[in-house]
């Protein structure tokens, strides 16, 4: 069983506008109000692949019901926290292709509401299940909480993060993990463009000797590379002009973490996230790939070895 951490609940609202000014007046063409979060994105798309998933978390005690209905059909455990979801603005500025977010920070946690979820957790997980531990961590949680619960729990973990979160859960040597450039960047130093492959394999290939099993690195429009001990692929990105970003990278990891757990090679793994996220990317503001939709990409992906 593959586990979704949502420990952020979230609505996403989509405004999409025409030549976005800054400090000026900007008059939305449309807006869009859809549930949200990257364990929430990652566990849909996983859903409608086939892949077995479930959402384990929190929800709040008010305005979580277009949440709930998003994850009507995925088994879920959620501890109830007092108050409302964030709201996390998106801007897509259709003239540039480009997507501005504000994040808010969502909810406080208590360290009773925390040890409640632990408990639940430590339940159900099983040495060959999958914890998803994706997204910024609530008001409440310490900053290496992600790397605390790879401390604690035995199962392979899949961390898809940023910042301090990111730097001390890689020292506990997840399974996979998923940065974009700037987030590499964080981990080793170095700065990073999309033709620095090399680079990026000399210094990815520094992680897995550090423990860490698979490096997955997303290049937004420059495509994304896949870096094992012994293999290493790379794909074009095959939608130019999206029409909103957002939920892409869940979608690639869901793609990919669907073909692993089915026993698929690197390859056909790099090909599978990068065919769900081009889906998905293909859509309005967090509307998520079909399965038919990814399907009908598929075949135009056609990674390629770069070793």
């Amino acid at each position: 069983m593959i586990y979704a951490f949502y420990l952020n609940p979230t609505l996403d609202k989509t405004i999409y506008v025409e030549n976005f000014a800054y400090g000026g007046t900007n008059r939305a063409q449309k807006s869009i109000l859809q549930s949200g979060g990257k364990a929430l994105n990652l566990a849909v798309v996983l859903h409608r692949l086939g892949t077995p998933v479930e959402v384990a978390g929190f929800l709040c005690r008010e305005g979580c019901d277009a949440i709930e209905r998003r994850l009507s059909d995925i088994p879920t455990s959620f501890v109830r926290l007092a108050g409302e979801p964030r709201t996390n603005l998106k801007i897509v500025d259709r003239a540039a292709s480009v997507t501005t977010e504000v994040n808010e920070p969502g909810p406080a946690v208590s360290p009773e509401a925390l040890a409640q979820l632990e408990a639940e957790l430590s339940a159900r997980l099983r040495p060959e299940d999958t914890l998803v531990l994706t997204g910024s961590l609530p008001q409440g949680c310490p900053p290496d909480y992600y790397a605390q619960l790879m401390r604690r729990f035995p199962c392979h973990f899949v961390l898809d993060a940023s910042g301090e979160a990111l730097r001390q859960g890689v020292r506990e040597r997840p399974y996979l993990i998923k940065p974009n450039l700037e987030e590499l960047s964080q981990l080793t130093g170095n700065a990073y463009s999309a033709a620095d492959i090399p680079a990026i394999l000399r210094d990815c290939r520094a992680l897995l000797r550090q423990g860490v099993g698979l490096c997955v690195v997303s290049m937004g429009g420059d495509g994304a590379l896949i870096i094992g001990n012994k293999e290493a692929y790379f794909t074009k990105a095959v939608v130019q002009k999206p029409d909103s970003t957002v939920g892409a990278g869940d979608s690639m990891l869901a793609g990919l973490l669907s073909a692993l757990h089915a026993g698929a090679s690197l390859r056909d793994a790099l090909a599978l996230g990068t065919a769900a996220s081009a889906a998905t990317i293909s859509l309005p503001g967090t509307t998520l790939a079909s399965r038919e939709a990814i399907q009908a990409i598929l075949p135009s992906i056609q990674p390629e070895n770069c070793l």
